[in-house]
């Protein structure tokens, strides 16, 4: 055997190229990266990741309260609605309004006229109403402190009319001087 066949790498160390170059083995080169500076990225990434999904939770949760509290003013503001809706009807109800402008004074008008909007010509002959005349309250008696009979009661309270004739012309002659 030769020299160069017993010793393999002296032969591959010292190899010459037909051009007259001498080549030889490259030691390995490193193939992995610094691991610290990979370590620190991927750790930055995650507790990022982590930071923004307890961001986003959080937030959601707020916006939940949030809506469940828009719910229930909503909810309790449409009661509040129809409530005054009701109300409204209520005080809008024909025998309610009546009531209210006879209390107010109003009197009824049995022969209403009407405006028509078009050319503002007045339809029918308006006559203003008639306030009906006031009740009479009627005096009580005065007792005899001695409980005596007192005889016989005044002639003309038996006439027709109880005797009030005079406060009845009244009242005649106050709803006459309305008119």
């Amino acid at each position: 055997m030769s020299a160069a066949m017993t010793r393999p790498s002296a032969a591959l160390t010292a190899v010459r190229t037909p051009a007259g170059h001498r080549l030889s083995l490259v030691p390995p080169a490193r193939t992995g990266a610094p691991r610290a500076p990979f370590v620190v990225l991927l750790g930055s990434l995650l507790t990022a990741g982590l930071a923004g999904l307890l961001f986003l939770h959080t937030s959601l949760a707020e916006d939940s309260f949030r809506l469940s509290d828009l719910k229930n003013r909503s909810t309790a503001l449409a009661d509040r609605e129809q409530m005054l809706e009701q109300e409204v009807a209520r005080a809008a109800a024909p025998r309610r309004l009546a009531a209210r402008a006879e209390s107010l004074g109003m009197v009824r008008s049995v022969n209403p006229a009407f405006i028509r909007l078009a050319d503002g010509k007045v339809l029918g002959r308006p006559r203003p109403g008639v306030a009906p005349p006031a009740p009479v309250a009627e005096v009580p008696a005065a007792e005899d402190p001695a409980g005596e009979d007192p005889g016989p009661e005044d002639p003309a309270a038996d006439a027709p009319g109880g005797g009030r004739a005079p406060e009845r012309k009244a009242a005649r002659d106050a709803a006459g001087a309305g008119r």
